[in-house]
């Protein structure tokens, strides 16, 4: 009974130091200091355990061990409304502002190269529903792309009148960018790329929109990827049956690319705050972070931005839907002066992330 005692002390305590830990990643830079991104990943699974063991004590009135998972749970509660929102805002505060629907998506490709059937029609009916004004898509369409296929004919039908930027439009000379576009349907008076940090795959493209007589700066990016394969897969699922450990050999593979993806988003997010903060225009910012609330990436990106979800979000915050364990890498942005409200999240079965979306007021 005692080493039982002390096996759950300790195991408590590990947990608590993983759970500050975790607090503390959005502020270190993996490019110094990569481990500590981690905690950061699995911070939502660090803080249900540690509220478990609180609790624990709590109940078993061992005063002692209280102390650290109390603590570790103060310090976490500013990231909890990243995660989880309960009291969605639906409705905008001031009717007489101006308006702005966005859509922020990575489609994979429409699944355009391994999807064959499915509810398409679905997708252009929630457009129709939203009716938005910009749309910000990544894993879209490349220059030499599958464009034959009848998703991709239907929505440049559906938007062919909307000014629209391709990242491999801009320059010829550079990679895909794996399909990182942006669709307004207000005039672009100036496009380019923001930052190309990973010139071989993600990358971030602007579009200076004429908005009535103001210029709004709209961002869409697509952080580094972390490029598992299917063998990775396997493992993650050899993981999760836990009757057979998987060879060390393939766990280690997945964190070098785990720390390989950490540092490049990094680089990303350095670059892309370095240009949000000479910015001549409002901001309103999208896209595929491939990371979480508790990253640097976002941490860095967001700055004193807004984050739709936060201010109107509901529930589980979960975007990414796929293999991997699930959580929010997917954003909408905005300038602190604007509000948002009606953020909602969409199923498509043809991607591996849930379509967003939102209301933006604008003064």
């Amino acid at each position: 009974m005692k080493l039982l005692k002390f096996i759950l002390f300790v195991t408590s305590l590990l947990v608590s130091i993983s759970l500050v830990l975790g607090n503390l990643s959005p502020y270190i830079s993996p490019k110094g200091f990569w481990p500590l991104a981690f905690f950061g990943l699995a911070y939502p699974f660090v803080f249900i355990i540690n509220f478990i063991f609180l609790l624990y004590w709590v109940i078993l009135k061992h005063k002692k061990n209280i102390a650290l998972p109390l603590i570790a749970f103060l310090l976490s509660l500013v990231n909890v409304p990243s995660f989880i929102q309960l009291n969605a805002k639906d409705t905008a505060e001031n009717p007489t502002l101006r308006k702005l629907n966005v859509v922020s998506f990575n489609t994979h490709y429409m699944g355009a190269y391994d999807y064959n059937g499915g509810d398409s029609g679905y997708f252009f009916k929630i457009l129709d529903t939203i009716n938005p004004d910009i749309i910000c898509l990544q894993e879209f369409a490349n220059l030499g792309g599958n464009y034959e296929k009848p998703m991709f004919k239907r929505f440049f039908n559906q938007y062919k009148n909307f000014a629209n930027v391709n990242a491999d439009a801009l320059n010829n000379t550079f990679p895909t960018g794996y399909g990182v576009c942006i669709f307004s349907k207000y005039p672009i008076i100036n496009k380019g790329f923001l930052e190309l940090e990973n010139q071989n795959s993600n990358l971030t493209v602007f579009a200076d929109v004429l908005y009535g007589n103001d210029t709004i700066r709209i961002i869409n990016t697509h952080l580094k990827s972390i490029v598992f394969d299917t063998e990775d897969y396997k493992t993650f699922e050899e993981i999760k049956e836990a009757e057979d450990s998987p060879d060390s050999y393939k766990v280690r593979r997945i964190i070098a690319k785990l720390k390989y993806a950490f540092q490049n988003r990094a680089k990303q997010a350095d670059k892309i705050r370095e240009r949000l903060l000479v910015s001549p225009h409002k901001v309103l910012l999208c896209g595929d972070f491939n990371d979480s609330p508790t990253s640097f990436s976002y941490h860095t990106i967001r700055g004193k931005m807004k984050d739709a979800f936060i201010e109107s979000g509901k529930g589980m915050s979960r975007t990414y839907i796929g293999k991997m364990p699930s959580f929010r890498i997917d954003y909408i942005l905005h300038d602190p002066s604007w509000n948002s409200y009606n953020y909602k999240t969409n199923i498509l079965n043809f991607s591996d992330h849930k379509m967003i979306s939102c209301t933006i007021e604008i003064p």
